[in-house]
């Protein structure tokens, strides 16, 4: 009787060995999976990609689909962790993923004019290559200031939303606001703030505020309008605040960095161009790797 109780027992724990064994092989990824990216050349270039956790390798070189090659920053693996799963490239982990990222210079994407749209060749330090679509990666030139903005504050928050705020220092007419990047505003809603805006918003209407609470504050009373419905051109003084505020939504998986332009006219007539800088730093989520592999997992 005895020897039968065993023999159930030790049969039980190889079913759940095997199943557990079969489970974690459905888990694996064949090939990285790379994130959709929006990069209109500002700051550095960062590439992010799931990998599997026991996976150490990491990206060493790309070529865009304009035939340019960029390889990564050395220094950015100067100090490694003996475990892959932990290191200076880890963004966020799971229990059978990695989310890394590599970083590319600036300066040498200006140098070769880099304009990628969709698939790139990513080579790895273990000598394997893969194919992927990375989304649209493009260079731009250094842009000075104008000496109209005055940049006041600017925070972010690992809830997705962020802002960043102006004084402007003569009286201007802003005419319009654009994207390079419309897709990328199906993950964002933008609230957009100056004294002549009508909004519902924020007691205070957007004056000055502990950056704690202005990124905890529920949607609905943050300052300003949704930029969609904002009506331009837009009058402002001098000594008045723009400020734009952005939440990015739950199931959002992209990469960006890039520039919203604001154009317009002094009061003397003289045009003017400011940016809005737009960036995220993604920080994925069991669930929302998950989802990732659904959506580009079979490129």
């Amino acid at each position: 009787m005895k020897g039968k109780t065993f023999m159930i027992a030790l049969l039980i724990v190889l079913i759940s060995w095997g199943g557990n064994l079969w489970f974690y092989q459905s888990k694996q990824l064949e090939e990285p999976v790379f994130l959709e990216h929006f990069y209109g050349g500002i700051g550095m270039f960062e590439l992010y990609y799931l990998t599997n956790r026991d996976n150490p390798a990491r990206v060493r070189s790309v070529e865009f689909s304009d035939g340019t090659t960029l390889h990564a920053e050395s220094d950015y693996y100067a100090f490694q962790n003996e475990n892959p799963a932990y290191g200076p490239d880890i963004q966020s982990r799971s229990s059978h993923y990695l989310l890394k990222s590599v970083v590319f210079d600036e300066q040498k994407m200006r140098e070769l004019s880099v304009d990628h749209k969709g698939q790139a060749t990513i080579h790895f330090n273990n000598g394997e290559t893969t194919v992927a679509d990375i989304g649209k990666v493009t260079s731009s030139q250094h842009r000075e200031g104008n000496g109209i903005f005055r940049q006041q504050s600017s925070s972010s928050s690992s809830n997705g939303r962020s802002f960043r705020s102006y004084t402007v220092v003569e009286d201007l007419k802003i005419e319009s606001m654009t994207s390079p990047f419309p897709e990328v505003d199906e993950d964002l809603k933008k609230k957009l703030y100056t004294p002549s805006i009508g909004t519902t918003g924020t007691p205070d209407g957007g004056g000055p505020r502990t950056h704690n609470k202005e990124l905890n504050e529920e949607w609905s009373r943050v300052a300003g309008a949704p930029l969609e419905e904002v009506q331009f051109p837009i009058e402002m003084k001098r000594g008045d605040r723009i400020r734009l505020t952005m939440q990015e939504k739950p199931d959002a998986i992209r990469a960006y960095s890039y520039e919203i332009e604001m154009a317009g006219t002094t009061e003397n007539g003289n045009p003017f161009t400011q940016p809005f800088y737009v960036t995220n730093d993604p920080q994925l989520t069991p669930e929302q790797m998950e989802l990732l592999i659904e959506r580009r997992g079979s490129q």
